[in-house]
């Protein structure tokens, strides 16, 4: 029931625009970063490129099941992506808290 909430939200993210796809583009984007997502296999460089993202915006980073977010954005290829409206941030945000797929990242080995 919740993953359904949770790809309702991230599909009105994708309609609104203001999702951010890819570790570079969300460490490049200006401002207006409330959420990240990132699955657990992302590699080294763009792990580190999404913990200066966290850093820079000041906000929550969450560790996804290997290939879970690129299966609720119907986009396989996607490993990371930014929120940028913080009410869909607050509501994704209290959709993944319930779920045990999802990991607040705080670094290191998770």
């Amino acid at each position: 029931m919740e993953r359904s909430k949770l790809q309702t939200y991230l599909g009105f993210c994708i309609r609104a625009r203001k999702i951010v796809f890819g570790a570079e583009e969300c460490e490049g984007t200006k401002k207006g970063v409330f959420l990240l997502l990132m699955d657990e296999d992302l590699g080294n460089s763009s792990k580190k490129c999404m913990v200066k993202a966290q850093e820079k915006f000041g906000c929550p980073l969450f560790a996804v099941e290997k290939a879970l977010l690129g299966e609720l954005l119907h986009r396989p290829s996607v490993k990371a992506v930014a929120i940028k409206d913080k009410n869909l941030a607050s509501a994704i945000q209290a959709a993944v808290m319930s779920e045990p797929q999802f990991k607040l990242y705080s670094g290191g080995n998770n």
